[in-house]
């Protein structure tokens, strides 16, 4: 077991890591001219650091604009495309009904139930398919 001093004492290699406490004390800012002194040569580095990076971003913001451009030019052909797919199937879908529209008249004129037509359908289906896998 611990003792009561050992809990309360702090580890000295672990307090050195984050200076003495007279350097903790003293709190450094940024914004503090007084402790600032940048020389003319520092100053042209800093500013030479900037107008690289800005230049790099600019250049990145350029290939992403582009990019955008690019997704945008497709996602416009591919809704056409879905729209020319939509056309098609909307047509297919007329003529079928068309088509089963003049079925159901030709059943009812030829005196024919449907369920026969339906049957001899499958009849000739059946044939066609023994005679395809053999």
């Amino acid at each position: 077991m611990h003792s009561e001093s050992n809990l309360s004492q702090r580890d000295n290699s672990r307090t050195q890591l984050f200076g003495s406490e007279n350097d903790m004390n003293s709190s450094f800012s940024p914004f503090d001219k007084s402790k600032l002194d940048y020389s003319q040569s520092t100053l042209a580095q800093l500013e030479s650091q900037s107008e690289e990076n800005m230049n790099v971003m600019n250049e990145k913001i350029k290939a992403l604009k582009s990019l955008s451009l690019r997704m945008g030019d497709e996602i416009r052909g591919s809704n056409k495309s879905l729209d020319t797919l939509g056309d098609t199937f909307e047509n297919a879908t007329v003529k079928l009904k068309h088509t089963y529209t003049n079925m159901m008249i030709m059943a009812k004129k030829s005196g024919i139930s449907f369920t026969t037509w339906i049957l001899i359908f499958v009849v000739v289906f059946l044939l066609f398919f023994w005679v395809w896998i053999t």
